[in-house]
Formats: structure tokens, C-alpha cells, sequence
């Protein structure tokens, strides 16, 4: 060594370890491409894809798509996040930060589908239940609950079960008087 600071960290001189970049002769280390030492220029390992957005609206769809036949207000709420999280997940596909574009449009396609399926049950419930009102159903309604609290006011429970039955009896007559069911010819 004739000038100062030559051989400081190369291999193979006495009483040093191997210098700052390179392996050891048996020593675990991290390997580039090429199997060498990874150096600054190469590139780092990708970002992890953030798939969340996508799952949630898959997950929100088949939920809104089961819910909307028996409560549809959870239904329509559940389509609209379905909706929400798969647009949200197909612009993170588009930014390239996430992949799994099929999962987050299927979620989408189920939010949409859904909210159009829940707004078509809901027009159609309250129309039937329009129609059943202009119809006289509230009249029979009203008669039925009448007939009801005159029923339980009777004195043993066999005198009670009897009038409720004949309160059935007296409302499944009125019902199809209520659809406009003529028997006249």
C-alpha cells in the first residue's frame, strides 16, 4: 500500500472483510437481475396492486342483489356503494394501481343492475299498493282490525279463536270483490 486509503475495502486483503457492495465468500445477499449486487440504477420492486376498491364492490353487489327482494332500502344502499367502489376500483386500474379490473366492473355492473331492479320493485310496490287502497283494501283492512279487537275481547280462548276465524273468513271474502272479480257472465 503506497498510497493512502488504497485497498480500504477490497476484497482479498488480510484482516479486512469483504468492502461495502460485495458478498463474502458463503454469505447470504440480496441478488440483481443479472445475480449480481443490486446497484442504485436498477429498479425497485413494484408497489403492492390496491385491489380493496374492487373487492368491496363485488362484495356490495352480491349483497344489494340479495337484499333488494326483502328490504330493499338496504338493497338500493348497498347498490349505490357497490357503484361507488367500483368506479372507484376501475380508475385505480387505470392509474395502474391496482389489477383487478374484471372484479371491480363486475361490482359495478351488479351495483347498476340492482339499483335499476330495486327502483323497478319499489314502483311497482307502491303502485299495488295504490291500486289496493282505491280499491276499498282500506275499508277491508279497517273492517278485518275492527273485527279483530272484537275477537279478542271474547271471554275463553276457544270463544277467541272462533271470531278470529270467522274474521279470516269475513276478509278472504271482501278480497276478491276487491280486484274488480265479477262472477257475473
Amino acid at each position: 500500500m503506497t498510497n493512502p486509503g488504497e485497498g480500504y475495502g477490497q476484497q482479498g486483503q488480510p484482516g479486512y472483510g469483504p468492502g461495502y457492495g460485495q458478498q463474502g465468500q458463503g454469505e447470504p445477499g440480496y441478488a440483481g437481475p443479472d445475480g449480481g449486487a443490486p446497484g442504485w440504477g436498477q429498479p425497485a420492486m413494484p408497489p403492492k396492486p390496491k385491489n380493496g376498491m374492487g373487492t368491496a364492490a363485488l362484495i356490495f353487489g352480491i349483497l344489494a342483489l340479495l337484499t333488494c327482494w326483502w328490504l330493499p332500502v338496504v338493497g338500493g344502499v348497498l347498490a349505490i356503494l357497490a357503484i361507488i367502489f367500483g368506479v372507484v376500483g376501475r380508475g385505480r386500474v387505470k392509474r395502474l394501481e391496482a389489477n383487478n379490473k374484471g372484479v371491480a366492473t363486475a361490482g359495478l355492473v351488479l351495483g347498476i343492475i340492482t339499483l335499476i331492479l330495486n327502483i323497478i320493485l319499489s314502483v311497482l310496490f307502491f303502485l299495488g299498493a295504490a291500486l289496493f287502497f282505491n280499491l276499498g283494501g282500506g275499508n277491508a283492512l279497517q273492517q278485518a282490525q275492527d273485527c279483530v279487537n272484537a275477537a279478542q275481547n271474547q271471554p275463553n280462548p276457544a270463544a277467541v279463536q272462533q271470531a278470529l276465524q270467522q274474521c279470516a273468513d269475513q276478509f278472504g271474502a271482501q278480497l276478491p270483490q276487491l280486484g274488480g272479480d265479477q262472477q257475473n257472465g
